[in-house]
């Protein structure tokens, strides 16, 4: 048994990353899971979750490994009631028996701030109806099931009523870096972690235009497939990077679906951004449609670069506008 001041420490966090190796990235529920229960166990769950919502968490209940998905359980108040005469106060704050993360991980990435590691996570799309089937209430009675999508979050909350138990279950279905992991000792503020939340996405985003750089670098003129694959890449990733700003700066994603917010789409939900009016011209658009669809044409890898160019433009300028306004609270940690 470990005393509450490790658990709660910063070597505590550093332990078990050291003893993995000190790796910078995972992959994939399983490996993820080894190490996350094995942080849980070194620590007694006694650190804590920031949500890029700020819906926040001072501890880690449980943590257990489903196959598909990772449950987060934050409150267990069947398990660990609260204090006799005080139930239903509880409740009144709560207002569930269960609060729990729900997320299949895509990846995690680590970082050392002289000696505060954190663990960033980003999960995979899940849909409602394939996580329904998972918690086993796909057939339960709609009037005891409430979901309520907040994009803007990145997250979803899906509140249902089972054998007269509530569960508020926090659906991570976006594919950014939704939360972090980091140690009670030192802890940062939640708004500093939703700035590193956002630097680990558009650093995400990078890499991914640099890897189709290295990959262009390396196509002929006449390797026509691939220049068009190649743009098609791109066109996704500035999709991927246009619906992020949106989202981070309180836009309304045109559509529900996340997957039908095509770049036509989000510069009409961004029509009095200046930014994007600039630095998303409809040229750009079309050219990307163009490598996206059969229209019957060629394209040649100098319409590639010109692609690259302006994604890698587009996204640059983001960088440089949420660095500038976010200035004050990174120079404060």
């Amino acid at each position: 048994m470990n005393n509450k001041n490790y658990e709660m420490s910063e070597k505590a966090f550093l332990d078990i990353w050291n003893k993995h190796g000190s790796p910078s990235v995972l992959y994939g529920n399983q490996e993820s899971f080894l190490f996350l229960k094995d942080l849980f166990d070194n620590t007694d769950g006694l650190f804590i979750i920031d949500h890029f919502s700020y819906y926040n968490y001072d501890n880690l209940s449980s943590i257990h490994n489903e196959g598909d998905f990772i449950r987060l359980v934050w409150k267990d108040f069947v398990k660990n009631p609260p204090p006799r005469g005080f139930e239903d106060m509880t409740f009144e704050i709560f207002s569930a028996h269960y609060i729990y993360s729900l997320c299949n991980i895509q990846e995690i990435k680590f970082y050392n701030f002289r000696g505060h590691v954190c663990i960033i996570i980003m999960p995979v799309i899940a849909k409602i109806k394939e996580v329904k089937k998972h918690l086993g209430i796909n057939q339960l009675d709609q009037t005891k099931i409430n979901v309520k999508e907040n994009l803007e979050e990145l997250f979803t909350t899906i509140r249902y009523l089972e054998d007269d138990y509530v569960h508020e279950c926090i659906l991570h279905n976006l594919p950014f870096f939704s939360f972090l992991l980091q140690p009670k000792q030192n802890s940062w503020s939640g708004s500093f972690s939703k700035i590193l939340l956002m630097y680990a996405t558009l650093d995400h985003v990078s890499d991914r235009l640099h890897k189709v750089k290295i990959k262009i670098n390396r196509l002929g003129e006449y390797d026509f497939d691939e220049i068009r694959a190649s743009g098609n890449i791109i066109r996704t990733i500035m999709e991927s990077l246009i619906k992020y700003y949106s989202i981070y700066y309180n836009y309304s994603l045109p559509e529900d679906h996340y997957g039908n917010n095509v770049l036509g789409k989000l510069k009409k939900g961004l029509k009095n951004d200046s930014l994007i009016n600039l630095y998303l011209p409809q040229e750009m658009i079309d050219l990307a449609n163009d490598f996206s669809h059969d229209t019957g044409y060629t394209r040649s890898k100098k319409q590639l670069l010109d692609l690259q160019n302006y994604a890698e433009n587009i996204l640059t300028v983001i960088i440089e506008k949420m660095k500038t306004e976010d200035k004050e609270e990174l120079e404060d940690n």
